[in-house]
């Protein structure tokens, strides 16, 4: 659709005539070059009243005017965007009377916009994206801008063909309209095949390997999906890109073609390249560096550290023997560590330039060049300012605590990020992009000032509700839980779980900073009624507390040594018949007094969904004999997890980071000595208890292999060992800080007695799972897949089974 519009711009004055004249470039002016009108009439007007028209215009009767004041008028009136047209007239009367004319074309008004034909991208996003207003003149531009979004996205979906038609639509009052868009987006063109002509050295399927635009195939996820933004890529980057890691520099696209069947949309694409010659590295050398030593530097990069498979002739381009292929992507890589070595070390203004200099051909024919990071070192920058900001409820102290540098440091880039990493750890903020969370300034003396800020969430919960599980059954339960109480980062918490199968309290408080210092104290309380007659178990009364100081072990900052002391009662009421009286007497317990040493060393970077770092731990707990109490035996357990980053799909730094990483927990369990109590063994199975196996049902893993809880003639008691082992691997991704998503795989088995551990005979499973932070704390979906389960009769029978888990992870 296209808009015309005439404007007749008056530049002069007319000496008035009988009949109306228009005022125009050409009318010569009177000798004053002034005019003085007696009255003003609108023509052409149909929305808008005459009273607003000259509003606009700004001219009254009786005004002595010139050009220049009706050609601003003309302006003002082009400038309200009610007008498609403006043109002004005099008239001159036979007493000498002047009327000016003033004929106006108004633009449509547009009450709605419509959109029809439209299925793969939605109008609202059009609307804002263009400015399209309802109940507004028309916007031509806008119009426009609407069209070309629309297409462009289109064609970002592989609807290339898109055509648009625009069409007013009259309402019931005039000069009122619908303006539509009429939308064919045509037939989605689908990657049938790609083609290459020009290429000698690398295969076509190599090269398809490196873009991101796919031919259709068999599977299922091989749509053949065309995308311009992605073609575009593909010619412009991602094919010099692979040609320049296998040392092609002379690599270019000369053209491309696409022949579309216009019917079925399906494509084939041929893009026509020249390869070049391939390039090796004669000579490699580094200057200007003084901080460290060359050899340091030099190891960065290794161009003969390249894979065997890569060296190939037909698989990595020609390595062969001889000077090594020059690989752009791994020299660009090697020249960001270099860099990244120097910031970490303080140089925060040091230049490192990768240069690549083509040499004449060696003896072999074969096309030279020399490589040459040239580096300007310049002086290390300081910490002279760290300020905290936006922490409206946390004390600074707090904040400050997690910090890895300090006023007077030597700025390090590695511990500006784990500091950062560890802020966002402490769960008291939520997330904010890198680029708002941490402010890098530099000041006059080209040191650094560095502003961490946070945004404060609500960390106190009270939560109640109901839930329902194998252990409890039905329940409600109602509970306060304040990790940052007084801002201090201190903790407490209370909860009441209540139902036919239990009645349990809990109050807990723990001060992680006594008066101010790095040591840790806590006390907790319990009261507890469980019922375990889904295991035909009977039930269990609890009543007791713990006491805890902590310190940091040896002085190290994130290593600290906890001893704890517990003191129970334990009463067991069994009236399942199938016991016998050995087993009830068995489950007569008593006290536990009991002191626990344990040494944690923590370095993960965030509680929940770690994505980085490590956290292990060991512990020995004494029970009994001079502690009192009943029985006398000794419980020792570890755990390690370990995680390490594998890519980040969002790095921009205005938005919170979705970060991909890998994980491994180990963790095990002996108990030696004489042990009464039944249910402080080690069980395994399922989510609800102990250490998770996915795929199994509660508690039926055992010291005999996988038994069905059903499993007749089999002892419930037998369902525990005094030893286990239990590992879990999985690739996970933090959506944000509040979404985790892993796909895991689990193995563990429990052993009747320490003698038995063994923990090459483990049961295994595997599956996928999802986590979300809520008020009452972390909740999560497992659907795993349990290898080893069997049936009642013993025969192997693996399967899906779904958990639902409460306060976990992973």
């Amino acid at each position: 659709m296209r808009f015309y519009g005439r404007i007749l711009l008056t530049t002069a004055l007319v000496a008035f005539v009988a009949r109306a004249a228009p005022l125009s470039a050409q009318t010569q002016t009177t000798d004053q070059g002034l005019l003085r009108i007696d009255s003003l009439k609108v023509t052409g007007n149909v929305r808008l009243a005459t009273p607003v028209v000259l509003s606009d215009f700004g001219i009254r009767p009786g005004d002595v005017v010139t050009s220049n004041k009706i050609q601003r008028g003309i302006q003002r009136l082009y400038a309200s965007q009610q007008y498609e047209d403006v043109r002004v007239y005099a008239v001159g009367g036979d007493g000498g009377e002047v009327t000016l004319i003033v004929e106006v074309v108004e633009r449509p008004y547009i009450v709605n916009y419509q959109f029809r034909g439209l299925e793969h991208i939605g109008a609202g996003g059009i609307r804002d994206t263009a400015g399209l207003s309802s109940d507004a003149p028309l916007d031509p531009s806008a119009v426009h801008s609407a069209s070309y979004h629309i297409r462009s996205e289109l064609s970002r979906r592989g609807y290339v063909r898109a055509h648009i038609d625009t069409t007013f639509q009259p309402t019931a009052r005039e000069g009122e309209y619908v303006l539509v868009f009429k939308v064919t987006e045509g037939r989605r063109l689908v990657v049938a095949g790609i083609e290459f002509e020009g290429n000698q050295r690398v295969g076509a399927h190599d090269l398809i390997g490196a873009m991101r635009i796919k031919p259709e195939g068999f599977w299922w996820w091989q749509t053949g999906e065309f995308r311009e933004d992605d073609y575009a890529l593909d010619l412009e980057a991602n094919l010099i890109e692979f040609y320049g890691s296998r040392g092609y520099l002379d690599f270019q696209v000369l053209g491309d073609t696409m022949i579309v069947d216009p019917t079925s949309g399906k494509t084939k694409i041929v893009i026509n390249v020249d390869e070049g010659r391939q390039y090796r590295i004669a000579n490699f050398e580094v200057e200007g560096n003084s901080h460290f030593p060359t050899e340091l530097i030099e190891a960065r990069f290794d161009p003969r550290s390249r894979s065997l498979l890569s060296r190939l002739p037909l698989v990595g381009g020609g390595g062969g023997e001889g000077d090594p292929v020059f690989d752009t992507h791994q020299w660009q890589e090697a020249t960001d560590q270099v860099r990244q070595l120097y910031r970490n070390a303080g140089f925060l203004y040091s230049q490192v330039e990768p240069v690549v200099e083509r040499l004449p051909d060696g003896e072999d024919g074969q096309p030279r060049v020399g490589l040459r990071w040239r580096i300007v070192e310049n002086q290390q920058a300081y910490v002279s300012l760290v300020n905290i900001g936006g922490n409206t409820n946390t004390h600074e102290r707090v904040v400050r605590e997690r910090l890895l540098m300090i006023p007077g440091d030597v700025y390090a880039e590695d511990r500006l990020i784990s500091s950062f990493q560890s802020i966002q750890g402490l769960g008291f903020f939520d997330p904010l992009p890198p680029n708002e969370a941490v402010d890098i300034r530099p000041n006059e003396e080209q040191n650094i000032d560095i502003t961490f800020r946070v945004s404060e969430r609500q960390t106190g919960n009270v939560n109640f509700g109901a839930s329902v599980s194998p252990s409890t059954g039905l329940a409600g339960f109602i509970g306060y839980q304040q990790p940052n109480l007084f801002g201090q980062a201190k903790s407490g918490s209370f909860r009441w779980v209540f139902g036919s199968r239990s009645n349990d309290i809990e109050l807990s408080y723990t001060d992680p900073a006594i008066f101010g210092s790095r040591n840790s104290a806590g006390v907790s309380l319990r009261n507890s009624r469980d019922r375990f007659g889904f295991i035909g178990l009977g039930r269990r009364r609890q009543i007791g507390g713990s006491v805890f100081f902590g310190t940091p072990f040896l002085g190290a900052r994130w290593t600290r040594l906890t001893i704890r002391y517990s003191l129970f009662r334990d009463e067991f009421d069994s009236d399942e018949e199938e016991l016998d009286l050995e087993q009830r007497q068995l489950l007569n317990v008593g006290t536990r007094s009991s002191v626990e040493f344990r040494v944690t060393r923590d370095r993960r970077n965030h509680p929940l969904f770690p994505t980085n770092g490590s956290r292990n731990t060991v512990g020995l707990q004494f029970v009994g004999g001079v502690l009192g109490g009943d029985g006398d035996y000794r419980k020792l357990s570890f755990e390690s997890e370990w995680f390490t980053p594998i890519a980040n799909l969002r790095s921009d730094p205005t938005q919170t980071p979705i970060d991909l990483a890998l994980g491994l927990s180990l963790k095990g369990g002996v108990i030696v000595g004489d042990n009464p109590f039944f249910l402080e063994r080690f069980y395994m199975g399922g989510v609800q208890y102990g250490p998770p196996l996915r795929g199994y049902d509660e508690l039926s893993i055992t010291p005999f292999g996988h038994v069905p809880r059903d499993a007749p003639g089999f002892s419930q008691l037998d369902r525990v060992g005094e030893s286990f082992f239990g590992m879990t691997a999985n690739i996970g991704m933090n959506l944000g800080g509040t979404v985790y998503v892993n796909a895991f795989y689990d193995a563990g088995n429990v052993w009747a007695s320490s003698f038995g551990f063994n923990p090459t005979d483990l049961l295994r499973g595997f599956g996928i799972g999802v986590s979300v932070v809520t008020p009452v704390g972390p909740l999560g979906l497992d659907y795993a897949y349990g290898i080893d389960r069997r049936d009642v009769f013993g025969r192997p029978d693996p399967g899906w089974k779904l958990h639902f888990r409460f306060g976990q992870i992973f």
